[in-house]
């Protein structure tokens, strides 16, 4: 996807993450600072049900600041509900037959 921006980072605490930043398409009715876009954080060594977590605005420059500010930003962002859509492709067939 053109414009979209991704980065890895291992936080204090020794958990890897996924950021990418999401700048919606012109046009895109969105609100409270959303249409200028957002950074997005899931963290990659966890169940794949965590929340995802997402900073409104979307910082400038993020892509090059140290790990330790990336760390910040994860950490003041909000967690989201994932969409059940994804949830539900992340489970493997193995996994719902040992429910």
């Amino acid at each position: 996807m053109p414009g979209m921006a991704y980065r890895e980072f291992v936080d204090s605490s020794g958990h890897s993450w996924r950021v990418w930043s999401t700048v919606p398409s012109m046009g895109s009715k969105l609100r409270g600072g959303f249409d200028q876009g957002w950074l997005t954080f899931e963290r990659i060594d966890a169940d794949k049900n965590l929340p995802l977590r997402r900073l409104v605005p979307l910082p400038t420059e993020w892509e090059s600041v140290p790990d330790d500010r990336l760390e910040l930003m994860c950490r003041s962002a909000e967690e989201v509900s994932r969409p059940r859509a994804a949830q539900a492709r992340t489970e493997s067939p193995e996994a719902a037959h040992r429910e």
